[in-house]
């Protein structure tokens, strides 16, 4: 099984994060860049024929939302819905889109994932044994609303989030060699937006690793966005039965 890369592109257009797991699950590079040509350099000199990122690569020119968003939304699972206008608006554009080629260069496959549903499901999964049967829709539902994800990004100047840094990496930690990397923990907002995209990135490599053993899937089509996501018997379950259920509808075509 080859290594896979995890970026950080979706916010702070000028800080790119890369991080390189072993199949072993061992933190092998974690990278800072800026520009694209760094961000493609990047990808290359790590050579994983799988890159995962937390970056729209399909957006509908219009509002509204992708199939993939619309089977989450059901499942419980908050995604912000793109489009490129809503993009352009908040993040300044769309840089997964626009990085896609290029990602994807030599026959390298790339897809989203979620940093938060994957710190999530990390948490979910806990102390649970992961051959565990599937447990009753509804007593999954309600425990799964009570699991929720660290907020570690920084929400504007003077307003880091220290504790939830160090709670997404202990989740991190106990899933991943980080072969020695913590966080800087400071109060200074920069350092901690650098921090909180290292880990995206780590948890954008864990989607990648989680589907490369089989205990991850792919949720939507090239065409109109694939999310990587790390799932157990309740979350694989749920999404099909949400996925039958809404192409049955209509109301998605994946």
């Amino acid at each position: 099984m080859p290594d896979v890369t995890g970026l950080h592109l979706l916010a702070h257009l000028d800080l790119v994060s890369s991080a390189r797991l072993d199949p072993s699950g061992r933190l092998r590079a974690l990278e800072d860049a800026g520009g694209d040509s760094e961000v493609l350099a990047a990808a290359e000199a790590q050579g994983a024929p799988l890159i995962v990122v937390d970056a729209p690569l399909a957006v509908p020119a219009t509002g509204g939302r992708r199939d993939a968003e619309a089977v989450l939304s059901w499942c419980d699972v908050p995604v912000f819905p793109v489009s490129a206008r809503r993009l352009e608006t908040v993040f300044g554009g769309a840089r997964g889109v626009a990085l896609a080629g290029g990602l994807a260069r030599g026959g390298r496959r790339v897809v989203e994932a979620l940093p938060d549903q994957v710190l999530r499901q990390i948490a979910w999964e806990a102390g649970r044994p992961p051959d565990a049967p599937p447990i009753e829709l509804a007593d999954y539902r309600a425990a799964w609303l009570g699991v929720r994800a660290p907020r570690y990004r920084p929400k504007g100047v003077g307003r880091a989030r220290t504790a939830g840094v160090m709670e997404a990496w202990r989740l991190l930690a106990g899933v991943v060699d980080l072969d020695g990397w913590t966080p800087a923990v400071s109060p200074d907002d920069w350092e901690a937006i650098a921090d909180a995209a290292r880990i995206d990135a780590i948890c954008c490599a864990y989607a990648g690793l989680r589907l490369q053993q089989g205990t991850g899937l792919v949720l939507g089509s090239p065409e109109r966005g694939e999310i990587a996501l790390p799932v157990d018997a309740n979350l694989r379950r749920r999404l099909a039965a949400t996925q039958e259920r809404l192409r049955a509808e209509g109301t998605i075509v994946i």
